[in-house]
């Protein structure tokens, strides 16, 4: 007797290569490439670095915290960045005066410089991509991307049996529904 194989939830749509997860890392991977290869040798940051330093250049003063809740960067990473843009001189710890615990990150004029100019490339290199789609696909697209990552945050809270549930198999007729596109 032959065994039948697992249906997985979205069928073959849902191969590795199709996987918004996986389209969207290729895609930010590429870009960041692109950008690092025109900032990298000269500011002596890595990806990390940068994006820190955009967090604490567009939210500053902010702590570390603050920085890894800002950027997809690991806490340990972030630290090492810091520290690095610190030996750099592009930025400056501070005991925050209100909070006299809490230590604030901010960008020192060099940093600031830096910052800009980094910030310049990554919103070239951004306009040159998007450039690509008309004005009514980057309208969708954008309406699309707030859609899925506000549904991401809602499954991010998702109880424990919440999950259970989602992770079950779902009904033939519902998986046919799902794998049509239905809503």
């Amino acid at each position: 007797m032959r065994k039948r194989k697992a249906v997985l939830p979205g069928g073959e749509a849902l191969a590795v290569e199709r996987r918004l997860t996986y389209r969207f890392s290729i895609l930010s991977s590429l870009v960041i490439r692109c950008v690092a290869a025109m900032y990298g040798p000269k500011y002596r940051l890595l990806p990390s670095g940068w994006k820190a330093m955009a967090s604490i250049g567009r939210f500053g003063p902010v702590s570390a915290k603050e920085v890894c809740a800002h950027t997809t960067v690991p806490p340990d990473k972030i630290t090492r960045a810091v520290d690095r843009m610190v030996e750099l001189g592009f930025v400056v710890r501070r005991k925050d005066a209100a909070d006299r615990r809490r230590i604030a990150l901010s960008l020192s004029a060099a940093g600031e410089r830096a910052y800009r100019d980094i910030e310049r490339v990554t919103r070239r290199v951004e306009i040159a991509l998007l450039d690509v789609l008309s004005t009514r696909e980057r309208e969708t697209f954008n309406a699309i991307l707030d859609k899925l990552e506000l549904r991401a945050r809602g499954l991010l809270l998702l109880e424990k049996n919440a999950w259970r549930r989602l992770a079950k198999p779902r009904s033939p007729r519902r998986r046919r529904a799902v794998t049509a596109g239905s809503d």
